[in-house]
């Protein structure tokens, strides 16, 4: 666990993410591959630890779920629009079965074998987007994967 700070800060959530692809790529077992397209100055108020832990839990489901593919990849892309910004989390793994979608945010609900996961991460994460006055939400994509949209106020100048 992190030392964060309790007042919120502006954070880059560039940085943020950049930091947990590299993290994440590094420990990696097999060839993962991601890539980014953020828009230049993508900021928000809050907790640059929390937002930490969100995006690294994100990145590393994306590897986990990918393991099995020949190219396993994660594609992150961004927006600014309407005073906020909104990071798509795509990757080309299997997709999430449709029973699932509605639990994934559940505490303790996993998909992994035993020993491999707590069912903590996305329920942890969608708390953190939440007071962070954002959202988080899962669908599966139309040619396959999954993909997490993570949407957060911009920091206002």
């Amino acid at each position: 666990s992190a030392v964060d700070k309790a007042a919120p800060e502006e954070v880059d959530v560039n940085e943020v993410i950049e930091r947990s692809v590299r993290w994440v790529t590094q420990s990696a077992s097999g060839k993962f591959t991601v890539d980014l397209d953020l828009p230049a100055k993508m900021r928000c108020r809050g907790s640059s630890g929390q937002l930490q832990q969100v995006a690294m839990n994100l990145v590393q489901n994306a590897c986990d779920a990918t393991a099995g593919q020949p190219a396993a990849h994660l594609a992150i892309s961004g927006e600014l629009a309407d005073g906020r910004l909104r990071v798509r989390f795509a990757d080309n793994g299997p997709g999430i079965p449709e029973a699932n979608l509605a639990h994934l945010f559940e505490p303790f609900f996993t998909t992994k074998p035993v020993g491999q996961g707590t069912g903590l991460g996305l329920s942890i994460s969608y708390g953190i987007i939440e007071r962070h006055g954002g959202s988080l939400a899962a669908r599966n994509r139309a040619g396959g994967g999954a993909e997490f949209i993570l949407t957060l106020p911009v920091e206002s100048r």
